[in-house]
């Protein structure tokens, strides 16, 4: 399944995530990463100095995903600036004249 907008593909089914109970806002492309990580937690007692090389990989894949937007937000606002320096060059006509007096 793919994800419009990003270059992840989304490897865990929605029938996999509800098997695990992954939580609805963990659901993205990294979800197939994070189900074997809860079953170590679970398994090791949530503690913090096991599950470590799971929790790198999916802590990974997230910042992966963070920074591709931040990217493609980047590319917006780079485009939207480029079309208002466009719209001033242009002999635009201002909405509220110049009176004589001003």
């Amino acid at each position: 399944m793919e994800v419009e907008g990003s270059s992840k593909k989304m490897i865990a089914t929605q029938e996999e995530m509800v098997e695990n109970k992954v939580p609805i806002p963990y659901r993205d492309q990294c979800a197939h990463l994070l189900i074997p990580l809860n079953k170590c937690r679970q398994a090791e007692f949530y503690l913090p100095w096991k599950c470590e090389i799971e929790r790198h990989a999916y802590e990974k894949c997230e910042y992966e995903l963070v920074m591709e937007r931040m990217l493609q937000m980047q590319k917006i606002r780079e485009e939207e600036a480029k079309l208002k320096q466009a719209g001033k060059q242009g002999g635009s006509i201002p909405l509220i004249p110049k009176t004589a007096n001003a």
